[in-house]
């Protein structure tokens, strides 16, 4: 009976070990809000990087349609509204990466609380066969 308990929870921590060993790997590097706060800048300097890019592309495609045909007001009022549009696609990578990453974190901590878990219990199951080990040699 202790065995096939051993085993069992034997097999079942290392399930837990070989499919959440990444998750816990990175979440045991850091706390919860350096964890998050680092996966949001990221995540925002991949789309100010990106972004950048597009109005770079977009400004080298368009440029000398631009430049004839606009005035200087009208040009900032291109980069206004790009600018804004800038602020708000930041904004929607933050909440959105700290809404997933938090969740991402959580879900790790729980998997490596429900190892933690196992392997106490394994211990525990350790610890009753070394007493009856004992008390069997007495």
């Amino acid at each position: 009976m202790v065995n096939e308990t051993k085993v069992k929870w034997m097999t079942k921590a290392a399930m837990v070990k070989k499919k959440e060993e990444r998750g816990m790997f990175i979440t045991s590097r850091f706390y919860g809000d350096d964890y998050v706060s680092f996966q949001v800048i990221k995540a925002v300097l991949g789309v100010s990087f990106g972004f950048v890019l597009v109005v770079v592309l977009w400004f080298m495609e368009n440029s000398e349609a631009l430049l004839t045909a606009c005035s200087v007001e009208e040009l900032f009022l291109i980069l206004k509204s790009m600018w804004i549009l800038y602020l708000m696609l930041v904004l929607a990578t933050i909440l959105i990466s700290v809404l997933v990453y938090t969740s991402r974190f959580w879900r790790a901590r729980d998997h490596a609380r429900e190892y933690t878990s196992s392997l106490k219990k394994i211990q525990k199951i350790y610890q009753k066969e070394e007493k009856n080990g004992k008390a069997d040699r007495k």
